[in-house]
């Protein structure tokens, strides 16, 4: 095929143009277009491709995301369930005390009856506090020392 200043075809005789041009350039317009649709077919496989493997990311994101939020709960549950462990060994340290103290009562009973027990208490302290109450109570104590 000639080109020759943006002609396409070859002027016949008789008018019109050679058919040979005119064949030619309708055979090269079919192979263009075919190449084309190759290379389109070709980008819409990539463009596929490339969906697929966006998706592919996207559900991996998701996943990624609700594991740090169930992480985030664990983390959550783990904070508060050592916060109640804490306070659990407190009460429990405070039961092995009284229970401690309560022990060495028993002992201090079981070893004889005769044995007097020291006040936990001071006498003056308690009887004070005793009168205080009662006077709250509206009675009146005659209080005599001799």
């Amino acid at each position: 095929m000639a080109q020759k200043n943006g002609d396409y075809f070859r002027t016949a005789r008789f008018g019109g143009f050679h058919k040979g041009d005119v064949m030619q350039y309708i055979e090269a317009l079919e192979l263009r277009l075919q190449e084309q649709r190759q290379l389109q077919c070709a980008r819409e496989t990539l463009l596929r491709a490339a969906r697929r493997e966006q998706l592919r990311w996207m559900d991996a994101a998701r996943t990624e995301r609700r594991r740090s939020a169930a992480a985030n709960r664990v983390q959550q549950e783990l904070a508060a369930f050592q916060r109640q462990l804490a306070a659990a060994q407190d009460m429990l340290a405070e039961i092995e005390r009284e229970n401690s103290f309560l022990r060495s009562k028993i002992r201090a009973l079981e070893e004889g009856p005769n044995k007097v027990e020291p006040a936990s208490v001071p006498l003056e302290q308690l009887t004070w506090k005793l009168f205080l109450e009662d006077l709250e109570d509206g009675e009146d104590i005659v209080v005599s020392f001799q």
